[in-house]
């Protein structure tokens, strides 16, 4: 039987009737955290970029996302992004290979992360490990992404773990807290908080911000961690913008901006 004539998985087709539509704080992947088998290093986040809780299914593809959500140009990211199932077998008939399938029937291909950026131009992010690049079938697999994506007029990239720099990799985890969907019980950050903290900052704009921060806690009487606490609130937010490809404990004012339209609306998505 050719791969045109076997059926759709059942388990796919149910997902497809509500999964991978709409957009921004709309939208809902088509694979979720909560639905694999075994979670690893799977993880709930949300977005600063979007405000929703994304569902992100390696560590690797935390660390693309976190990328592009601190991306100053992205609007939206949609992660497991499902492409439709005839293009898809077309794309395999034409490329004479095997369309994904389980058990005889055939499962749905999707993009792991679909970012649209305000210049209105979207990228197709394929997230994989360098090592999995060596494997004949993944390659396959990609090719079917690749094709879709660029008769679509979409620039589609592979992100592995040599795309993350030395800075990010202690960057990232850093903020990442900040970003969880169960945090509630920290400060909620408005303009003045912002601008206040940054004035502080700037007295002494050449020591470290870090060790600056436990100084500002002492001055005005705060909990430990407070100041820090905001620094890194107001960078995972995008309220701030700091030099994410040098380690924080690096940071001094002088790496600091507030982005001009970090508060516009007051929209807030701590909460």
């Amino acid at each position: 039987m050719t791969d045109t004539n076997k059926p759709l998985d059942p388990k796919h087709e149910k997902l497809l009737t509500t999964r991978g539509r709409g957009t921004g704080k709309d939208y809902e992947p088509f694979i979720k955290v909560h639905e694999l088998s075994s979670s690893g290093e799977s993880v709930r986040i949300r977005s600063a970029s979007v405000g929703r809780v994304h569902h992100l299914l390696s560590g690797i593809e935390l660390f693309a996302f976190l990328v592009f959500d601190q991306f100053e140009q992205t609007t939206d990211i949609r992660e497991q992004y499902p492409l439709p199932i005839n293009d898809t077998l077309d794309i395999c008939t034409r490329l004479g290979i095997r369309h994904p399938q389980i058990r005889g029937s055939l499962t749905v291909v999707s993009t792991d992360l679909l970012v649209d950026l305000s210049s209105k131009q979207q990228l197709a992010i394929a997230v994989k490990s360098s090592a999995e690049l060596s494997k004949s079938r993944v390659i396959e697999k990609l090719q079917i992404e690749k094709t879709y994506w660029e008769t679509r007029g979409v620039e589609w990239k592979i992100f592995t773990e040599r795309e993350v720099s030395d800075g990010m990799r202690e960057n990232l985890p850093w903020i990442q807290p900040y970003l969880s969907p169960d945090m509630t019980d920290h400060q909620q950050l408005g303009a003045t908080d912002v601008q206040d903290l940054l004035h502080r900052l700037k007295t002494h704009p050449k020591t470290k911000v870090t060790r600056l921060c436990a100084k500002l806690d002492d001055q005005y009487g705060l909990d430990p961690g407070f100041h820090l606490g905001a620094l890194r609130h107001a960078v995972a937010h995008r309220f701030i913008r700091a030099p994410l490809n040098k380690a924080f404990h690096s940071w001094t004012f002088s790496d600091l901006t507030l982005r001009d339209t970090a508060f516009a609306g007051e929209v807030n998505h701590a909460s």
